[in-house]
């Protein structure tokens, strides 16, 4: 579905990626993990075109994105979370909903979709007419996330989605997760919560310095001596 083949980004003198490559299929969680600055984010944003100087390819499903403004890579599927949620606060929940459909495909769908997002979320549908600023931290990802699901992805990239939440809110992003790839979205997430991240991934890809060095299926990388010295202090 999703092919990325020697992906490198630069901030002026600065490389922040270099020849990255990997590919995420359909009905699959591919997790990308590593330290804070490893490239975890910047791949997220030149996959979504929110970055210049890039270079490599970026295609879904056989099309060219490469080259794509970010509203245009939108449009073909990929549907970017960002890291910080990014709310209207003093919009109600649904109105912060509705907005993830601005484009036209997704204009069309756009009450299936709510629907959808409301199934898959109740308490967000117990919360449709609360403003933004008043819910929890937890509430307000669900929240940025069910927008991105109102865009109708073929992708959905997460960055960072447990940023500050209590464990028991971490398992519930987690469990969020893994439905919306059982209801036929896959997702790429970018986690600093990596043994939650790797027990939920089909497949990962761990990043330093700008550099996948270790990849493999989720659980397998979690046996890995070398990955729990470097990341997990054991």
């Amino acid at each position: 579905m999703l092919n990325v083949r020697d992906l490198s980004v630069r901030y002026g003198d600065v490389l922040a990626l270099e020849k990255l490559s990997f590919s995420v299929d359909a009905g699959q969680i591919i997790g990308l993990v590593g330290s804070n600055g490893a490239g975890k984010s910047t791949t997220l944003a030149a996959i979504s075109g929110l970055v210049k100087g890039r270079t490599g390819h970026v295609d879904l499903a056989g099309q060219d994105l490469t080259s794509l403004a970010a509203h245009d890579i939108v449009a073909q599927g990929i549907v970017h979370v960002p890291e910080g949620r990014r709310l209207f606060p003093f919009m109600t929940v649904q109105e912060n909903l509705e907005l993830g459909a601005y484009g036209r495909a997704a204009r069309v769908r756009r009450e299936e979709q709510l629907d959808y997002v409301f199934t898959l979320l109740p308490k967000l549908a117990e919360r449709r007419q609360q403003l933004a600023v008043t819910l929890s931290g937890g509430e307000q990802q669900m929240v940025a996330i069910g927008r991105g699901l109102m865009s109708c992805p073929k992708l959905l990239m997460l960055d960072e989605p447990t940023l500050g939440l209590a464990p028991m809110l971490v398992e519930e992003i987690f469990r969020l997760v893994r439905a919306i790839r059982d209801n036929g979205v896959p997702v790429l997430i970018v986690e600093q919560q990596v043994v939650h991240v790797l027990e939920c991934a089909d497949y990962a890809y761990v990043l330093e310095s700008g550099h996948c060095v270790m990849q493999g299926n989720g659980r397998d990388l979690l046996q890995d001596d070398g990955l729990r010295r470097a990341y997990l202090g054991l």
